[in-house]
């Protein structure tokens, strides 16, 4: 068997084009059906270099050799994929429905088909079968998982890319009035009394209230230090990101809620639950906080609306982005994203600000000429 190889394309009878070639173990191959001879030239050498490599033995041409179906992609990039249990959970949900179909019923999926046989047309018709929901996230994991394949030299090019996923509309974050808090504490058992106020004035996350103890408030220096997250009955030493380990300020009124507020000797918690352990926020939800929001007339809300509550008192006060991101954890793009529309006068104050700051410096400069 030579060691290298040039194949050969031919016309049919057909006026189609074939190409010839010999595969890594030299037996011969004819691949026909091509339309043009161009088309048949650039199959036969894609063809030649793939053999090449196998010959070579290149780990990705030997893979290749081998092409997963999008199940045995998918259970392989869950496996290795670094992140936190709950986002690996929401990864395997959304991916169901590129493996069973957009009514999650075995039809129009691709579990058992190979990756290199998803065409993107094929995905363009799939997504507009989609939940309108649930489409943009379902979409963005087939794209993670290909992306995979991709930098797995599984495949040249991620066919869920080529198929627009625009994001769905921004809905109206939900949020409170301070009165409308104020009910809502005179509502849940006292333990939790303090609780509405204190969260929507520090924006922390329900993960992060539900973790803090008390030694994590400095009430003295009417500080709150985020140390710690409670998700999925796991509590972790650090936050979400990065920026979730933080010192979030404790404003007045929140301190006065807190300072009411009944300690326990059997638990560290700041709000524990009724046998001082940490809350079950599911549970909680409907054992204290849906009743309360029922019983105090205000329209149902989720525990985070405290949290677009503080963005959205912050944002009124003047708070800049850059100190926001900082309070809440998160990044100035992240916040622009969500809040950005709660900024109508930003350019107002803006400019106020930096004319106040030139005339300033002006003043000062022709002040210090006078001397």
């Amino acid at each position: 068997m030579p060691s290298a190889q040039r194949g050969t394309v031919q016309r049919r009878e057909s006026g189609k084009w074939a190409a010839r070639y010999r595969d890594e173990e030299g037996a011969q191959r004819l691949r026909g059906g091509f339309a043009t001879r161009t088309e048949a030239l650039s199959f036969l050498s894609q063809k030649l270099d793939e053999v090449e490599a196998l010959r070579r033995g290149d780990p990705a041409a030997l893979r290749r050799r081998e092409m997963p179906t999008l199940g045995e992609l998918a259970s392989e990039f869950l496996g290795q994929h670094s992140a936190e249990p709950s986002t690996v959970e929401t990864l395997r949900f959304r991916l169901r429905y590129a493996l069973d179909g957009p009514g999650l019923d075995g039809e129009g999926g691709w579990r058992d088909v190979r990756i290199d046989r998803i065409q993107p047309h094929e995905i363009g018709a799939w997504r507009n079968r989609l939940p309108g929901k649930s489409a943009y996230g379902v979409h963005k994991a087939l794209r993670q998982v290909l992306r995979y394949a991709v930098r797995a030299h599984l495949l040249d090019e991620n066919p869920a890319s080529l198929t627009p996923n625009p994001e769905p509309k921004r809905s109206e974050v939900q949020t409170f009035t301070l009165a409308e808090l104020e009910l809502i504490a005179a509502e849940v058992s006292p333990r939790f009394r303090a609780l509405p106020i204190f969260a929507a004035l520090t924006g922390l996350r329900p993960c992060e209230w539900i973790a803090l103890e008390r030694r994590d408030v400095d009430l003295s220096e009417r500080v709150v230090y985020v140390r710690r997250e409670h998700v999925d009955g796991e509590t972790k030493p650090y936050g979400k990101t990065s920026r979730s380990l933080r010192a979030v300020p404790l404003p007045a009124r929140a301190g006065e809620a807190l300072a009411g507020h009944p300690a326990r000797i059997d638990s560290r918690l700041l709000f524990p639950a009724t046998r001082g352990a940490y809350i079950d926020l599911q549970n909680w939800r409907w054992r204290e906080w849906t009743p309360a929001l029922k019983a105090a007339g205000i329209a149902p809300r989720t525990p985070y609306a405290t949290r677009h509550t503080f963005a959205s008192l912050s944002i009124a006060a003047g708070v800049s982005l850059f100190e926001l991101s900082r309070f809440m954890g998160t990044s100035p793009a992240m916040l622009d994203k969500t809040y950005g529309h709660l900024l109508p006068d930003a350019l107002d104050r803006g400019r106020a600000a930096l004319d106040a700051f030139v005339q300033a410096i002006a003043s000062e400069e022709v002040n210090d000429g006078r001397r």
